[in-house]
């Protein structure tokens, strides 16, 4: 790829676009988005797992009208697509997370930021069409937490979505490059709990009891009981994390490992789909993230049973490689590729893609595509 390289419309995938923002981007930026922890064993675990699946069509369906919308949580999308939170990438492009923002809402799929984002989500939000989540890590201040929530609800976002998948940081690719990703000067959306008025307020407050440094169940009860749009889990791996968080009331659910980013050898996320939405028995939406790459990989995890898939760092990549139009072309060419699989399928619309549409092999084919994705280090 040359210096005037231009997006094309259908000719470029997402390797192509995270090859291309490989050659952009400064090695440790580009660590940031890319990289997983450890020896990225999950990481490629992510990718690997799709393909021990496959396709399988369905033939003389009625598929000459094929509807890929959904409704999700009172969330309504033109495709059972998300863009996964990712923080600090005002470092990817000028546009950061609004360019995110505007180019899933051309597409007309979901949007969640990242509460480590590098614009406020009340800018974003002036950016994001209504299909719009708000992501937040446990912070033992719940004054905090409440304002956070009540932030995002003031902005429009239609749902909460609680990581809980993070303890100790993981050591990275982004530490053999030596980069050091700018947080202090890049998470403006939480610039203001560090300010001397906010550290008045907690300081006058005092003590409270409740604060907890570590993220547990009660906590979850507790900002259930405060929020007032829905509330998913994000980061749910094993099949009884999932049935306690049905118990607990929450709205929904990501299976997620965080990109590969925390703990290194774990699973990837489409293996261990088909236990968590048997452990939650349709009680609640099950999504997932991680690996995900092309239309394809979106189309087996909705016949497994997500209702719905996210991508993070391929449209992270595309925001590199130009901004909001480029995310838009990517995402609108994914939803383009999801329609025509389904009518091949033979599913007539989302609801159409059942466990008859995919089998499982016993032999892993690897994806010859990994590569950009797993740079030599």
């Amino acid at each position: 790829m040359n210096a005037d390289w231009t997006y094309i419309p259908g000719g470029h995938t997402a390797d192509d676009l995270c090859q291309r923002a490989r050659e952009l981007l400064p090695s440790g930026v580009f660590a940031h988005v890319i990289g997983g922890a450890g020896e990225e064993r999950t990481l490629a675990a992510n990718r690997a797992g799709f393909g021990r699946y496959r396709l399988l069509p369905r033939v003389l369906v009625d598929v000459a009208e094929v509807d890929t919308s959904v409704n999700i949580l009172g969330t309504k999308l033109d495709a059972p697509i998300f863009t996964s939170p990712t923080g600090v990438i005002n470092m990817v492009h000028p546009e950061s997370e609004s360019g995110i923002a505007r180019g899933a809402a051309a597409a007309g799929v979901g949007f969640i930021l990242s509460d480590m984002s590098s614009v406020t989500l009340e800018e974003v939000a002036a950016a994001a069409a209504p299909a719009r989540w708000q992501q937040i890590f446990w912070r033992p201040d719940r004054e905090i937490m409440a304002d956070l929530v009540e932030r995002g609800e003031r902005a429009g976002y239609k749902a909460v979505v609680l990581s809980v998948d993070v303890g100790e940081v993981a050591r990275r690719r982004i530490v053999r490059t030596g980069y050091r990703l700018p947080v202090e000067d890049g998470v403006a959306n939480l610039k203001r709990y560090g300010s001397s008025e906010w550290q008045s307020r907690v300081r006058d407050r005092g003590h409270d009891a409740d604060d907890d440094v570590s993220l547990s169940w009660k906590n979850v009860e507790w900002l259930k009981s405060i929020v007032h749009v829905p509330l998913l889990l994000k980061g749910i791996t094993s099949p009884p994390d999932a049935r306690r968080a049905v118990d607990a009331g929450v709205d929904g659910i990501i299976v997620s490992n965080h990109g590969g980013r925390h703990l290194d050898g774990g699973p990837g996320t489409i293996e261990v789909l088909e236990e968590i939405l048997h452990a939650v028995g349709g009680k609640i939406p099950v999504l997932i993230d991680g690996g995900v790459r092309r239309a394809s990989d979106i189309a087996i995890a909705l016949s497994l049973g997500a209702a719905a898939v996210g991508l993070g760092s391929p449209v992270v990549c595309a925001l590199a490689c130009g901004g909001a139009d480029v995310v838009s072309g990517f995402l609108e060419d994914l939803v383009a590729d999801l329609r025509r699989a389904l009518g091949v399928l033979g599913a007539p619309n989302v609801a159409g893609l059942t466990r008859d549409h995919v089998s499982r092999i016993d032999q892993y084919v690897p994806d010859t595509a990994l590569g950009p994705f797993l740079p030599a280090r």
